[in-house]
């Protein structure tokens, strides 16, 4: 009778040795490093043009196929007339057609002219935990592989869609990457952050990606997100001023600008995105920039960009002197604060959501 409850007993060790070697009962975790030496090469760079060529905004995405389609954020790609997307190796491609959208989940699937490409791997979002650990990889600024780590701090639900609340800093232009697991599984897409919080960060779970339907459409006919704002904009009424362009040997060390609020309330959170182009008019470099600072009713404050540009003076054959390029700072967006007094945890959020897209 002994003998036959021993042998039981190594049975059932045996079984469980082999559950915990072969990992049966959860995925091996990766170390970060790992995950992003895999994967930084199935990350992709956004930028989406208007009708001139020109950049309105960046964002980020990643590969979901070998055949060259990307996910990323609706966001991302409303109001462009084109876009084109770029690899950490350098390559470059053009979206041409959306796949699969849904504006209420701020999520798409586009095709792109790249192919051969490796997709990254998906978890089941409906298993995550409190507590998780997490890794976010994006473009913010347009600064290719930017790693950020958290937690999965809660699960969010507004207007019955689901929101992973992370802890991993995020920012505009990592709009549309991918939030991984420790196991190496995407198991969301970040896709917004609130504006009066430090670290409360969300992304659209893994699984709604997976249940998007077949809906092909040009990038022009993208319907626009709805957007419930109670105080509306205009950006006649902030204004960009006092540019100042530091040039040393021909390169752009960086730039000083005014900016004033023409408005009734003071405004924060103003979003800013900056192209740089040649005396010819062509663009040779691009970034963003966030400013939290407030600015009352008709003040100014100024600021400095510290982005490096080569080239930006060049010589001109034609008239046989140097000649140099141009700026224009464009205001992508911008927070109307009326609530003077008031606690910001009682501001009402800007949008429907409660949520600030990233990268608009």
């Amino acid at each position: 009778m002994k003998e036959i409850q021993l042998n039981t007993i190594q049975k059932y060790f045996l079984v469980f040795v082999t559950l915990l070697t072969t990992g049966g009962v959860s995925h091996a975790e990766m170390k970060t490093s790992q995950i992003v030496e895999k994967y930084s090469q199935s990350i992709v760079t956004i930028i989406a043009l208007d009708v001139n060529n020109q950049p309105l905004s960046l964002g980020s995405g990643f590969f979901v196929n070998e055949n060259g389609d990307i996910a990323t954020n609706h966001h991302v790609l409303e109001d462009c007339a084109k876009a084109i997307i770029k690899t950490k190796k350098g390559e470059t491609g053009a979206i041409l057609q959306i796949l699969n959208y849904d504006p209420q989940l701020d999520l798409i699937i586009a095709k792109t002219s790249l192919k051969f490409t490796k997709p990254l791997p998906f978890g089941d979002s409906d298993t995550i935990t409190i507590g998780e650990d997490i890794l976010a990889i994006g473009n913010p600024a347009g600064l290719e592989g930017t790693v950020s780590k958290g937690i999965i701090s809660g699960v969010r639900e507004v207007d019955d869609i689901k929101f992973i609340q992370i802890t991993a800093p995020i920012s505009p232009g990592s709009s549309g990457g991918p939030v991984f697991d420790l196991a190496g599984k995407v198991i969301g897409i970040a896709t917004a952050y609130l504006t009066y919080g430090q670290n409360l960060n969300f992304a659209m779970p893994i699984n709604y990606l997976k249940s998007l339907k077949p809906n092909k459409l040009s990038l022009v006919s993208l319907p626009k997100i709805s957007k419930n704002k109670s105080l509306k904009k205009d950006d006649t009424l902030v204004q960009v001023f006092d540019v100042f362009q530091d040039v040393s040997n021909g390169n752009l060390m960086l730039l000083e600008f005014a900016i004033k609020n023409l408005h009734s309330y003071p405004i924060k959170n103003i979003e800013l995105f900056i192209v740089y182009k040649n005396y010819k008019g062509e663009v040779i470099s691009y970034s963003s920039m966030k400013i939290k600072e407030s600015i009352l009713p008709e003040l100014a404050l100024q600021f400095v960009n510290n982005h490096y540009v080569r080239n930006f003076e060049q010589w001109d054959k034609t008239t046989e002197r140097r000649k140099r390029g141009e700026v224009d700072i464009r205001i992508l967006n911008y927070k109307i604060d009326s609530t003077s007094g008031r606690s910001p945890m009682d501001v009402p959020f800007e949008k429907k959501t409660g949520l600030d897209l990233l990268s608009k």
